[in-house]
């Protein structure tokens, strides 16, 4: 029976915000929208996003907000986009809207937990995964567009499985993986939504932003979404045991 950690938490959500800045920072630099600086195909942060805001609850959620503002200001975004972009879709949106639809949906991560001994094993595979999906999406979005996202994102699904292979074998796509599937497609929808109303309004893009960057605000979330929540039903059990989640 493992107990709660409230100052374990709030180290691994200090820890997890730095993770944030710098993928936050890395994407704005790398791998934005054409004409929407910082707004990216593949959203590297909602891998901390998604697993934060379940296992660290409010502090992961201020861990995502405090993390992208960072991050995209250190790559130079506006200071109105910037905040319009970057904190506030990330807890509204990414975060709180995620855990409660987690909540909501009822949704058990207790499915296929990992063994302590996995925890090396699944960093390296999650790191791995990210810097291929990366390099795919970066090479292929310009040239194949959306269809550059959903390799990306095919990449990322396989990674998961194997993720799931690897350090469970009694994983199972059963019906809480599909209802954890419709809550980050929801949450990433909804902050795609907030993210083109900036770049329309503030970032005077007009309706263009809901054909540009809209869909391609959505798909990088749900892509890099997909691989935390791989990280989630692989790792929650350990989580738990070390008293570092609230779920």
């Amino acid at each position: 029976m493992s107990t709660k950690s409230g100052t374990g938490i709030f180290v691994a959500s200090a820890i997890w915000a730095a993770a944030i800045v710098a993928s936050a920072y890395l994407c704005s630099m790398l791998l934005s929208i054409p004409g929407a600086a910082g707004a990216s195909f593949f959203w590297l942060p909602c891998i901390f996003m998604v697993t934060g805001a379940i296992w660290f609850g409010p502090y992961g959620w201020a861990a995502a907000a405090i993390g992208t503002f960072i991050g995209g200001a250190l790559a130079g975004n506006p200071i109105a986009i910037n905040i319009g972009q970057n904190p506030i879709p990330a807890f509204f949106a990414n975060t709180l809207l995620l855990y409660y639809l987690f909540r909501w949906m009822k949704i058990d991560l207790s499915s296929g937990q990992a063994k302590s001994a996995d925890l090396v094993k699944s960093t390296v595979l999650v790191a791995v995964t990210i810097i291929v999906a990366m390099v795919a999406g970066y090479y292929l979005a310009p040239s194949l567009g959306i269809w550059g996202r959903v390799i990306a994102g095919l990449i990322c699904v396989v990674g998961w499985y194997i993720l799931a292979q690897t350090t469970s074998s009694a994983f199972k796509l059963n019906e809480n993986v599909f209802k954890a599937v419709i809550a980050v497609v929801i949450a990433s929808v909804v902050s795609a939504a907030m993210g083109a109303y900036v770049w329309a309004s503030i970032g005077e893009m007009g309706a263009s932003a809901w054909t540009i960057v809209f869909p391609g605000w959505a798909m990088g979330d749900i892509v890099a979404s997909i691989l935390g929540l791989g990280v989630l039903f692989s790792l929650t059990g350990e989580m738990k045991k070390r008293g570092l989640s609230t779920y």
